[in-house]
């Protein structure tokens, strides 16, 4: 019989070290996971979340895309996300609880008049989250076009703290790497954070007939001092109503 042979381990990164059991590696931790690690624990020990799922589905959202690109050249390149942007935009606006901070202390809902929406990047250095300022007031081709420019400048490191600065809602995409649902922690002192799935194939009725449809998860977490899982329902399907109706942006 044959046998296969094992793909070596990858090694271990850090400075070799044994502890009572064996061999172990320690690795220092980098200045920008110890501001992350600060922040999340903050978040955690400060806010207290609640994660409220859905679901939309896409189909018609990602056919107009294609055809929007193809007829339009493809420049900036209108991606899913713009349009999730645009649609959470509006749902903001119905319901500016999610744009807020809660200050316990002082006894006060701070309710904010702009948007400045923080959008997770995955880097090799963590993830961070740059945020594009006033973005509801950006066209569909601004929030394409703003969506390319963040990326490539996080991404070759060309970009300032302030570029991280006065988010008031966050959007993060665990889907790109893989996943259906998540629980995504809080962006402090920001009250919610909408996490968005890997979008799917999946059977559906539409008018008697099961037809193919292009689905993808919504994980919206959101503090429960500021607000509760009514209002939480209400601004996905908010949020839903766009996404699977796509000529809905047409009146806004």
């Amino acid at each position: 019989s044959r046998t296969t042979q094992k793909s070596p381990a990858a090694p271990l990164p850090g400075i070799a070290d044994v502890d009572k059991w064996g061999k172990v590696r320690k690795e220092p931790i980098s200045q920008i996971r110890k501001t992350i690690a600060a922040q999340m624990t903050r978040s955690a020990f400060t806010a207290v979340h609640v994660t409220h799922g859905d679901e939309a589905d896409i189909t018609d959202l990602d056919r107009l895309r294609s055809d929007l690109n193809t007829a339009t050249g493809n420049d900036p390149k209108l991606t899913v996300m713009t349009f999730i942007i645009r649609a959470t935009c509006i749902a903001l606006r119905k319901y500016p609880i999610f744009n807020a901070s809660f200050d316990l202390e002082g006894g006060h809902i701070i309710y904010k008049d702009y948007i400045n929406m923080g959008v997770a990047v995955d880097t090799e250095r963590g993830l961070i989250v740059p945020v594009i300022r006033n973005v509801d007031q950006l066209s569909m081709r601004g929030i394409a076009a703003a969506l390319r420019g963040i990326a490539e400048r996080i991404r070759s490191n060309q970009f300032s703290i302030e570029d991280l600065r006065g988010g008031t809602f966050t959007l993060t995409n665990v889907g790109a790497l893989g996943g259906t649902f998540s629980t995504p922690i809080i962006n402090y002192p920001e009250v919610a954070i909408l996490g968005l799935g890997r979008s799917r194939k999946t059977p559906a009725f539409k008018n008697g007939q099961l037809v193919e449809a292009l689905t993808m998860p919504l994980n919206l977490s959101f503090d429960h001092r500021a607000t509760d899982g009514a209002n939480a329902a209400r601004f996905c399907s908010e949020i839903k109503s766009y996404l699977e109706t796509p000529a809905k942006f047409l009146l806004d």
